[in-house]
């Protein structure tokens, strides 16, 4: 089966109104998961597989004059020692999350390249085999992540025209860089303030360019996790032991290299989430102080309330999917059980045990070195945030 034919047979499947099919457009045969995704993040500039273009080198030339722009403002915080500067970024901390997420994601441009080769390369083979049930698993892991994220989308900028709009009515700077002008008086207000928007809506790209690509990962291997479930329960053939064991081979060693990408995954966001684990908490802080001194100031109260949903939100769609990637690991090996295992002779039944073994794996991936993203983890911090909260309160009072 082609990809344009199943693209074709997933969106006859679904409402003509539907968002999936309104956005079909931004499909790409050869990514059938991440199309819409590496569309978008490619359009930031971050995902950059053809240097030799000149739009991907001008986008190169605004990545350097954004982050320059912004490493003025983290060291006039340090240098000049602004507190209004230091609390409005720890205020909109996961907002300045492109720095590192841009940055990091850079540095490790050619592991992603391998990362999303291997995931188009798997599902276009898959495509290829013409196997009814993988395909539908597919289908419904790739519309689980279109649904994901483009709601995603809507959250961040409904997010983003909050965070812009108090400064605004307020007249007050959105960032602090250092600029050869007056920022505080027309024109050079004006100036600034045209400087500082587009710039800030281009670090959000950022931001959201690394979670648009991230997120459907999880809910890739996840989706991918059930296949490999799919693959154990066909795996016995009772009418040819050949077959059976060339069918054991194929499923573990599918398994196998489903778990060495998932650790590259691991690898490649484990830091960045453990900074941003960081930052979530510090703007969870701030923004409880905020919510707490703006009780009269019902602009600011929304705003800073709308960010701290659009934050936890962020951090559960995470944590969620990242939860869903262990449960599933942990059903894979059952699935062995639903084949006709029992008919097998000693020697096969062996290498059934062995692959029974490979299968029951428990994956999990961590926002640095001992920090697991599960939803225990995400409740942890809800718990600790509500707590700060009481015990802010209580202080007040």
């Amino acid at each position: 089966m082609s990809i344009e034919r199943h693209i074709r047979i997933r969106n006859k499947k679904s409402s003509c109104y539907s968002l999936q099919n309104m956005l079909k457009c931004l499909e790409d045969p050869e990514h059938p998961s991440l199309g819409p995704f590496l569309r978008y993040i490619n359009l930031t500039g971050n995902w950059h597989p053809n240097m030799e273009l000149k739009s991907t080198r001008f986008k190169q030339v605004v990545f350097y004059i954004t982050m320059t722009f912004f490493f003025t403002q983290y060291l006039k915080c340090v240098i000049g020692l602004s507190l209004s500067a230091l609390l409005f970024i720890l205020k909109t901390l996961p907002f300045h999350m492109g720095t590192p997420k841009s940055i990091y994601f850079r540095k490790d441009h050619h592991l992603w390249q391998k990362l999303i080769d291997y995931m188009s390369r798997t599902e276009l083979r898959q495509l290829s085999d013409e196997d009814e049930e993988v395909i539908d698993v597919m289908d419904e892991y790739i519309r689980k992540g279109r649904r994901v994220i483009y709601l995603f989308w809507v959250m961040v900028i409904c997010c983003n025209i909050s965070l812009f709009t108090e400064p605004y009515t307020k007249k007050q700077p959105l960032f602090h860089f250092y600029l050869p002008f007056n920022q505080e008086v027309p024109p050079g207000y004006y100036y600034s303030m045209v400087l500082q928007t587009i710039l800030g809506n281009i670090m959000s790209s950022y931001v959201i360019s690394w979670d648009s690509l991230v997120m459907p990962m999880f809910i890739f291997f996840a989706g991918q996790l059930k296949i490999s479930r799919v693959y154990c329960t066909k795996v016995i053939d009772p009418e040819s032991k050949e077959r059976t064991h060339q069918n054991i081979i194929k499923c573990h060693r599918f398994h196998m290299t489903l778990i060495e990408h998932q650790k590259l995954l691991q690898k490649l966001i484990s830091s960045v989430m453990f900074i941003y684990l960081i930052a979530v908490s510090i703007n969870i802080g701030a923004s409880i102080i905020e919510i707490s001194n703006a009780s009269s100031d019902l602009p600011s109260l929304t705003a800073a309330m709308l960010f701290v949903f659009g934050v936890l939100v962020q951090l559960l769609i995470f944590y969620w999917f990242s939860n869903e990637v262990t449960v599933e690991s942990l059903s894979v090996s059952s699935g062995i059980f639903e084949s006709k295992w029992i008919t097998m002779d000693a020697k096969t039944l062996k290498e059934v045990a062995l692959l029974q073994l490979t299968t029951s794996k428990r994956l999990c991936f961590n926002a640095g070195p001992c920090n697991e993203m599960s939803l225990s983890t995400f409740i942890a911090i809800i718990k600790t945030s509500y707590s700060f909260f009481t015990l802010l309160k209580e202080t007040h009072q």
